[in-house]
């Protein structure tokens, strides 16, 4: 009787281990997954972005450099979307990665903004400051020309002799 108790208490100790080991089987250990949030926090931020950066080109801004930040941000969201499933720490990292980026490029395209704003500007007044001097001295030119022309004539032919042809 001692040796079917043990061996009861043994059965029951071996299905409840196998029970135990199928019940955490059964449930996904959750993980540290760039989920959807994280995903959609880094789309919007990218897309954020690219408005900032293309209203910095409209304003005349260099964006190159810009621009080559939020690609790398868009490589790194995408590279989280297939490491998701195979490493998701990795994932989360590229998605933290790709968002901070993008806010980067958002603050710095402000400047690069204000920055190409004057710049043309600048390129404005020096285009009217050429006009103005390009009228100026035309019109000069038009007022005093003839004077300046004669003048001009006499010195350097002040020398010069007239013969009468018919003599």
């Amino acid at each position: 009787m001692e040796n079917d108790l043990s061996l009861s208490v043994f059965w029951r100790c071996i299905f409840t281990i196998t029970l135990i080991v199928l019940v955490i089987s059964t449930n996904p250990i959750r993980s540290h997954e760039a989920d959807g949030g994280q995903l959609a926090t880094a789309n919007n931020s990218v897309n954020s972005a690219f408005s900032s950066v293309y209203y910095a080109e409209q304003n005349g801004g260099d964006v190159s450099a810009l621009v080559e930040k939020l690609n790398i941000a868009v490589f790194l969201i995408q590279k989280a979307l297939t490491e998701n499933a195979t490493d998701p720490n990795a994932a989360t990292a590229d998605v933290s990665n790709a968002t901070t980026i993008a806010q980067m490029v958002s603050m710095n395209s402000t400047s690069v903004s204000s920055s190409g704003a004057m710049a043309r500007q600048l390129r404005l007044y020096e285009s009217l400051g050429t006009v103005a001097t390009t009228l100026g001295i035309a019109a000069a030119a038009y007022l005093k020309g003839d004077r300046v022309y004669r003048r001009l004539w006499l010195y350097v032919y002040r020398n010069h002799v007239v013969k009468k042809s018919d003599e």
